[in-house]
């Protein structure tokens, strides 16, 4: 346990702190806003180390952490790549322009937005470069972008497949674009992701800005970033950061104000609590003013596949599978001091994935690594390790936004926070770093603070304003 004393005393001018209960991305973001209100921050996280999902463990075959499951960010993730800046661990996200596409007979495809054109024409180098479409299929998904951005943007009930289907997508251009694009974005399968979910992905992370589709690849074990570095900076503004310090319950008052965080036996005072976890243990510690899962509330799996094999396999930074089983695959940053054969393939919406057999999913996984690479022929497998988060990301189906909570609660002095509440985004790391910062805003305001804003959204070109009517 990595406690500080001095978080669980009130501080010396009697004043609670705000006590944030969770130290995932939500919570740490929620930190940062309310120390740039000059709040006083605890952040109680029941782990041993920060970073929530974002977590990595140790590596079987060379030592060092390995992440459970590849986290990367896109240029349109403002508010995350905001805070990473100002925290001074930007250095350790690696710029991928080039998105590596590799189609179903083995073709590769480096799509690279324009830096010269306009949005969204940045994007027809992207689109010429993908040689597993013909012509017709080109236009046809190019055609296909455009009126999804052209639509309302509400959640009609539909899913991205049936809308897909409606719209008069090939098939082929839905299995090896929409599919692995949609799937790998949102978390979730296509036939159960919403309309709405959807559009946001192709206008916001496509037709946007030019710099809305760059990838961002963390270069250092997440566990280092955001559990170690993260955390020091936060610590440096004076915020209090105690990990294995798991809360099992709030004690509010008859008003239903917080005024306590009970942590086992201890009671750690607080002027007001942000809740920061995921959302069944915030239900758990807040039945009362978090919604019950149902149908509509409810998460999707992510898998991820690590492999070592004896040589350096992967010669890409990173690739999109289409058409296969795995969808993307990772080649660790040399600079993170993985062994030369590491690499790691993820697959989002992984449900029922080959029935559950994870010897088969390996096997699988390795064939199409060697359909695809061809220095993994003659490779050695050395071990292999099957990390699953049955509910990794909340799953953004139609009806959904309308069960998401608000940061603000019924009660006056507690706050949520945390990639499934109501950010207008799906779950992903900026969601959840928006999350946190709107949390503490809505903390601030509840005590005559002025609010932390939120980073800008990436400006849109005139031509996608127009498309979207301004929406």
């Amino acid at each position: 346990m990595n406690r500080i004393p001095a978080a669980s005393p009130a501080p010396a001018d009697g004043a609670a702190p705000h006590v944030i209960v969770g130290g995932g991305l939500a919570g740490l973001a929620a930190a940062a806003a309310l120390a740039d209100a000059g709040i006083r921050a605890v952040v109680l996280e029941g782990r041993r180390r920060a970073g929530g999902r974002a977590a990595s463990f140790e590596d079987p075959v060379a030592g060092g952490l390995v992440d459970a499951c590849q986290h990367v960010a896109m240029g349109c993730c403002t508010n995350f790549l905001d805070l990473c800046r100002r925290a001074g661990i930007a250095d350790a996200l690696r710029l991928d322009r080039t998105m590596w596409f590799i189609g179903p007979e083995g073709d590769r495809a480096a799509c690279t937005p324009s830096r010269m054109l306009p949005a969204p024409g940045h994007l027809a180098p992207l689109l010429l470069a993908m040689r597993h479409f013909t012509l017709r299929e080109k236009i046809a998904l190019a055609t296909g972008m455009l009126r999804l951005a052209r639509s309302t943007g509400a959640d009609d009930g539909r899913t991205a497949l049936e809308w897909l289907r409606s719209a008069g997508q090939p098939d082929r251009v839905i299995r090896l674009f929409w599919q692995p694009v949609l799937e790998s974005a949102l978390g979730e399968s296509i036939d159960l992701v919403s309309t709405a979910a959807s559009r946001k992905v192709a206008v916001d992370a496509f037709l946007a800005h030019p710099d809305a589709a760059d990838l961002f690849v963390p270069t250092e074990p997440l566990g280092s970033l955001f559990g170690v570095r993260l955390v020091e900076w936060l610590r440096g503004r004076g915020v209090t950061v105690e990990t294995g310090r798991a809360a099992t319950g709030v004690d509010r008052d008859a008003a239903g104000r917080a005024t306590a965080v009970v942590v086992g036996a201890e009671r750690v005072p607080c002027a007001a609590a942000i809740v920061a976890v995921p959302w069944r243990q915030a239900a758990r510690l807040l039945p009362d003013l978090v919604p019950a899962a149902d149908e509509r509330f409810a998460g999707s799996p992510i898998t991820a596949v690590h492999l070592w094999f004896d040589r350096s396999c992967i010669d890409l930074p990173h690739a999109v599978l289409v058409g296969r089983v795995s969808q993307w695959v990772f080649r660790p940053d040399p600079a993170a001091g993985h062994p030369a054969g590491y690499c790691q393939v993820v697959i989002s919406a992984s449900r029922g994935l080959l029935g559950g057999d994870r010897e088969r999913l390996v096997a699988t996984v390795v064939e199409e690594l060697r359909e695809t690479f061809p220095a993994t022929r003659a490779a050695t497998l050395l071990d292999a390790r099957v990390v699953t988060d049955p509910t990794a990301v909340l799953s953004v189906r139609p009806g959904v936004d309308a069960v998401r909570p608000a940061a603000a609660t019924a009660a006056a002095n507690v706050f949520l926070a945390g990639d499934w509440t109501a950010t207008g985004w799906p779950s992903t790391m900026e969601g959840a770093v928006r999350s946190g910062r709107l949390a503490a805003a809505a903390a601030a305001r509840a005590v005559g603070l002025a609010p932390p804003p939120l980073a800008a959204d990436l400006p849109k070109s005139l031509f996608v304003r127009l498309l979207t009517r301004g929406r």
